[in-house]
């Protein structure tokens, strides 16, 4: 997927083509470099390594951005509101802003007589730009993150292919989608799953472990079960920033949560205030006590 798809699925009702163009072009700009790096790595293991890294770097990022923005906006809305009480009490007040429901949908009114005063400190329209400001470089490099995701799978589907060719014959290959198949796996924390049953479109969405947690998540996360959209969408986040999704698969995350679950997602919510500072502290408890139960039943086989 394009990086301006990309943005459009995410932000598609609050940004306009002037930003979106700017976004994109800020995000060429950060994986044109990072591209012709991987060009000179001599194996693919190195490269996926060099990736995985820059993941990482992106994540920590991608999290201080979302705990400025939400500090900056918070910001912009008291000195939004300063100018509305002057304004309610017959005060002289200054609003340049059209209020809207989306800080990326902000415009600044220039009055008449703005020219005059463009070097005089205006404590709304401050809070504003920074607001806009970090709240474009949030976007910016969650867009990133998953172009580095993009990257990963590549070479992943590359190495698959090879790894395939060189299979026996009789290796048991797996089957077209919507067909079950039966597989050994082990993960990275060493809590062995034998004999699951997983439907093969599954792996189109799900990494290693992916849908055994998204499985018990959807099962024990009912914070929000009256609003299926944002519970699924917060688990596709989470599942995402814990690289248990594969790449460039919201749009079958989506189809996937409509088939079996009958919800009806347009989009997958961006992360919020909420999310930051409750829903992901949740959602990493909930992911702590299915490892436990998982090395129970290890240990008691």
């Amino acid at each position: 997927m394009e990086i301006i798809e990309k943005i459009q699925l995410a932000f598609e009702d609050d940004i306009d083509e002037e930003l979106l163009g700017s976004l994109a072009r800020s995000c060429n700009d950060l994986m044109t470099p990072f591209r012709i790096d991987l060009v000179f790595c001599k194996t693919d293991q190195l490269k996926l390594e060099i990736i995985q890294s820059k993941q990482k770097e992106a994540q920590v990022k991608i999290k201080e951005m979302s705990i400025k923005a939400s500090f900056a906006m918070d910001l912009y809305y008291q000195h939004l509101n300063i100018e509305h009480k002057k304004e309610s009490k017959g005060q002289p007040f200054s609003i340049p802003l059209i209020p809207n429901d989306s800080i990326l949908k902000v415009k600044l009114i220039l009055s008449p007589d703005s020219e005059a005063k463009l070097n005089e400190v205006d404590h709304v329209a401050c809070a504003f730009i920074n607001a806009q400001k970090v709240c474009e470089e949030s976007i910016l490099w969650t867009i990133f993150y998953s172009e580095l995701e993009d990257l990963e799978l590549d070479i992943r589907e590359g190495i698959g292919i090879v790894q395939k060719d060189e299979l026996p014959e009789n290796t048991p290959s797996v089957k077209d989608s919507g067909e079950e198949m039966k597989i050994e796996k082990s993960n990275e924390t060493d809590l062995p799953v034998t004999g699951t049953i997983i439907s093969s479109k599954y792996l189109q969405i799900f990494k290693e472990r992916g849908f055994e947690l998204f499985d018990y998540l959807q099962s024990e996360y009912s914070l929000d079960d009256g609003s299926p959209v944002a519970k699924y969408s917060y688990i596709y986040r989470f599942l995402s920033y814990e690289q248990l999704i594969i790449a460039r698969s919201q749009s079958k995350y989506i189809e996937f949560i409509k088939e079996t679950y009958g919800v009806n997602m347009s989009k997958i919510f961006s992360e919020t205030e909420k999310y930051t500072e409750d829903i992901h502290h949740v959602l990493s408890r909930l992911k702590s006590d299915f490892e436990r139960k998982c090395k129970m039943e290890m240990n008691r086989k």
